[in-house]
């Protein structure tokens, strides 16, 4: 039943696909989240004709019911007032040290992807977006004041 996931923008057509998206399936019950309150009431009245496409594209099994829930927009209010990340590249020296510090890792692997996961830890930063276009200032970003 999952496959449907994977095939979501073929099966529907352009414009539904583009406004919603499965979520999940639980006990036979595709849930699926919509952009919106009007987009929710437009497939609620398609649900029959939706339930025939997405049967008819599993061979098996099949979906019984479709719940629509609509899309939280946290993104969007986080970014008026939370913080951004902004990518600051660490000092050379910090990496040629902790590269130093972790040399002793056999598995070359490992090692490369701990240096990765230190690297993006030390690269991204929080900075506080304000309404008024406020930014970190040079020292917080690693920049010298000159």
């Amino acid at each position: 039943m999952h496959s449907l996931f994977g095939r979501w923008a073929e099966l529907l057509d352009r414009d539904t696909a583009l406004h919603c998206k499965p979520l999940k399936i639980v006990k036979k019950v595709l849930w699926v989240e919509v952009e919106n309150s009007a987009w929710l009431q437009q497939l609620q009245f398609q649900t029959v004709p939706l339930l025939q496409i997405l049967n008819n594209a599993l061979s098996i099994s099949r979906i019984e019911g479709l719940r629509f829930c609509v899309a939280e927009h946290e993104e969007a209010d986080k970014s008026e007032t939370g913080p951004v990340l902004c990518y600051v590249p660490p000092p050379a020296e910090d990496l040629a040290a902790f590269e130093r510090q972790v040399e002793s890792i056999s598995d070359l692997e490992a090692r490369e992807a701990l240096i990765r996961f230190w690297y993006l830890s030390q690269a991204c930063k929080k900075e506080e977006n304000t309404k008024n276009g406020g930014s970190m200032s040079k020292e917080k970003r690693g920049e010298s004041k000159e």
